[in-house]
């Protein structure tokens, strides 16, 4: 794991709905994790700061946002209700959350999702804040310059090489691969008998190549679930329902492209 330190580009402003925005008290970190790329920073008190992370999936459209806090900063655990805002102005949509405590640790953490393009906007803002459903809203003076975004892609980019796709097969899409009703590809239906029984869980990560002619091929794990039969079923399910209207160049020629996805193995009565 490698860490590229980066200084701020934009001073954040003062302001904000609810409060006056926290302040940073470190520099951008640009993490290059197992299986995706972190960028984060602390705000508010030193000694014991929120952190606030984005986590753009390789392939994705979406990415997902993380604040890191105490329980006490954060709230209490449960699902929740987001609202995004940047610069005083809404961004999207309300949303699920979640909100999760540690156990053992004075910790918690509130997930959400930003789209790619909603990430870009956030260049130069001077606030973002997040609104939680019952907990106080986390106002911060981002402080998000370009270089963070040049730094995501470059690892990104530095990523994809590791798992062993090509470079230049993707430089050459000019649209993406759409998927056919990729809601119906994985279900309850698919968790190993093997695994329920042994009250396995956990989440695979895994990356396929698409054809030109549409067809899944080629699945692998990318980071394991830790239970082998959760990683093999979900290759097998994308393998044999994934079907998508392939990629094309930019004269408009299906060619090769890759996708990946989380797949997610709860217990029955674990959400």
């Amino acid at each position: 794991m490698r860490t590229i330190m980066l200084a701020a580009v934009l001073a954040g402003q003062a302001g904000g709905v609810d409060a006056p925005p926290l302040k940073p008290v470190r520099s951008w970190n640009i993490e290059y994790a197992d299986s995706m790329c972190v960028a984060a920073r602390a705000y508010g008190d030193p000694a014991a700061p929120i952190v606030i992370a984005f986590k753009p999936t390789p392939f994705g459209d979406m990415l997902q946002g993380v604040v890191l806090g105490t329980k006490k900063q954060l709230g209490r655990q449960a699902r929740v209700q987001i609202e995004l805002a940047v610069s005083g102005r809404q961004l999207g949509e309300k949303q699920d959350g979640t909100r999760v405590h540690f156990p053992n640790e004075d910790r918690a953490v509130l997930t959400f999702y930003l789209a790619r393009d909603q990430l870009e906007s956030l260049v130069g803002a001077s606030t973002f804040s997040i609104r939680a459903s019952g907990s106080a809203p986390i106002s911060v003076a981002l402080a998000m310059g370009k270089p963070v975004l040049a730094a995501l892609r470059t690892c990104e980019s530095d990523l994809l090489q590791h798992f062993g796709y090509d470079p230049a097969k993707i430089a050459a899409i000019a649209e993406k691969a759409q998927g056919i009703d990729p809601a119906q590809w994985l279900s309850s239906d698919d968790y190993p008998m093997s695994a329920l029984n042994a009250a396995k869980q956990g989440v695979s990560f895994i990356g396929w190549t698409i054809s030109p002619s549409g067809r899944v091929s080629n699945c692998r794990v990318l980071q394991s679930s830790g239970t082998p039969e959760l990683d093999k079923a979900a290759c097998d399910a994308i393998q044999r329902r994934g079907r998508y209207r392939p990629a094309l160049d930019a004269a408009g020629k299906p060619v090769e492209s890759y996708s990946t996805r989380n797949v997610r193995w709860s217990l029955p009565g674990y959400g």
